[in-house]
């Protein structure tokens, strides 16, 4: 396979760099002797992850290359970069790989973490997109040697373990081609944003687990796709399948990759002990960023099913994809939403514009001998768009009136900073035959009431900087009919978590269809 630059003087940076690294690599192998990876002073051992008690000599811990993708993405780095740092992996490189920002991400970079030999920055000069800018260093780690890479989005953090147990979940099977990550919620950890990928015939993904809590949910073995905002891949499968479709800018593009590691005959296994907290949609979340979001995802999608889609399976696939533009265009008009009309009638052109390029793919993957049907097993007749998915604001929900009337339900946790003096605070069982969970009251850390039965309530003081209510028990979705598991129900008099929701209008931000992206 033969990959050229699509920026003029990106081969000799890209080149330079891979120089500079080897010579980090070299000085990295000098200094770092051995490496034990050990959990809480105990050997243990995980379903999935592996044996946790792993002795690695450093010049068998096979390299990874950390991808750090970058867009002015200025103010998450810090967070990303010394959570990485602090890995406890000892063969490592963190390449913050940027598309061409102005907002001095890469000179804040190597004013910071430039004296850190495992860090290192490369510079596309412009914006290739999220597949353009990951395959550019993908191509440089390929070059380097490395093993594997792992994909990260910039505003995640990452746990000191993590890329040691997604490298002995991929050395336990010399077939499994990626690892997917278990992506958590920023400052909310016990809510899942994904723990791998599933799609449907529709061509539509979503993230297994999204918006549940992290206890209600058994992981899977493996998935048909790792999101790609926190994804293992191993370089020798790469090489045999190809790297992310660069026509796909971003969205469905890690999904494409995965469903072709299927049909090549590697696999695409899970790993939950290995854990990166995530801004969900941290880049694309809301206004004009949301709405380019929807046009990607629906174009992408008509884009994998015909990449992918072995041809006995094309009638039923078409068939699908009928279905799910009715209800799109019917959910749009009834909302009034008639941009989505327009963003599905651009992704329908850009599609067939797209065909002789998707020919030229299918006929170069037949090449390659892989198998369209191995991945088919694992998609969904149902449901076509994926489960709804609401995620929390500080652990509050919106509202549900015609549900729970005026309860709100809260997550395992929920706080508010400088409550109003005088709130009142009462325990709601707004389901019948669902009994309350007991809700303990921290003011300011120190714990200070706790509600047990329906109706208990309590009265904020004053002068309180923040108040936290921390649910002893969980009630999960499948029993409520409700798209997230909830801890309590809560009536606050007044309700300052109203303006999360209805006031501010911010919500879109915290909200999602179910229609994913892979690296949202």
């Amino acid at each position: 396979m033969v990959w050229t630059s699509q920026v003029p003087g990106l081969l000799p940076r890209v080149m330079k760099s891979i120089s500079d690294k080897n010579s980090v690599e070299r000085k990295n192998e000098k200094n770092l002797k051995f490496f034990f990876w050990r959990r809480s002073g105990r050997k243990e051992t995980s379903a999935r992850g592996g044996q946790a008690g792993i002795l690695f000599a450093m010049n068998s811990a096979p390299l990874v290359h950390v991808i750090v993708i970058n867009w002015n993405g200025l103010e998450h780095l810090e967070a990303c970069f010394d959570s990485l740092l602090a890995s406890d992996y000892p063969a490592f490189q963190a390449v913050l790989t940027d598309n061409g920002s102005a907002d001095g991400s890469v000179a804040f970079a190597r004013e910071k973490w430039g004296d850190d030999p495992r860090f290192s920055a490369l510079e596309l000069g412009a914006n290739l997109g999220w597949s353009g800018g990951n395959n550019a260093a993908l191509r440089q780690a390929i070059a380097a040697g490395a093993r594997y890479a792992l994909l990260l989005n910039n505003d995640v953090r990452v746990a000191p373990d993590a890329i040691s147990r997604a490298v002995a979940r991929a050395e336990s099977d010399p077939r499994i081609g990626a690892v997917a990550l278990k992506m958590v919620l920023f400052g909310q950890p016990w809510i899942l944003n994904s723990l791998g990928v599933a799609v449907s015939r529709a061509g539509v993904g979503w993230d297994i687990g999204a918006g549940r809590l992290d206890s209600m949910v058994t992981p899977p073995d493996a998935a048909p796709g790792a999101c790609g905002g926190a994804c293992l891949l191993r370089l020798e499968a790469l090489e045999q399948v190809g790297l992310l479709p660069e026509r796909f800018g971003i969205y469905l593009d890690d999904l494409d990759l995965c469903l072709r590691l299927w049909d090549a005959g590697w696999k695409v296994a899970c790993c939950p002990d290995a854990v990166v907290e995530h801004k969900f949609s941290a880049s694309m979340g809301h206004g004009a960023g949301a709405r380019r979001k929807y046009f990607l995802a629906t174009r992408n999608r008509l884009l994998l099913l015909a990449r992918n889609t072995p041809f006995s399976a094309l009638p039923d696939a078409a068939a699908a994809t009928l279905t799910a533009e009715i209800r799109s265009l019917g959910a749009a008009a009834r909302d009034g939403a008639w941009w989505k009309w327009a963003a599905h009638a651009r992704a329908w052109l850009e599609a067939l514009s797209a065909i002789p390029e998707t020919w030229v793919h299918r006929r170069a993957m037949d090449r390659q001998g892989i198998d369209r049907h191995r991945h088919c097993r694992m998609v969904r007749r149902e449901p076509m768009f994926g489960p709804e998915v609401v995620l929390p604001v500080q652990g509050f929900y919106p509202l549900r009136p015609t549900v729970t009337g005026a309860a709100r339900a809260i997550s395992r946790k929920a706080w508010l900073g400088h409550p109003p003096a005088g709130m009142r605070v009462r325990l709601e069982a707004p389901l019948r035959g669902i009994p309350p969970c007991p809700v303990t009251i921290h003011l300011d850390q120190t714990p200070v009431a706790r509600l047990e039965r329906p109706g208990d309530s309590f009265i904020l003081p004053e002068n309180i900087g923040r108040v936290c209510f921390e649910s002893l028990g969980a009630v999960r979705a499948e029993e409520t009919g409700l798209p997230w598991d909830t801890g309590a129900w809560l009536t606050l008099d007044p309700d300052p978590a109203a303006a999360f929701f209805e006031e501010s209008g911010i919500a879109a931000a915290f909200r999602d269809t179910g229609d994913r992206s892979g690296s949202s």
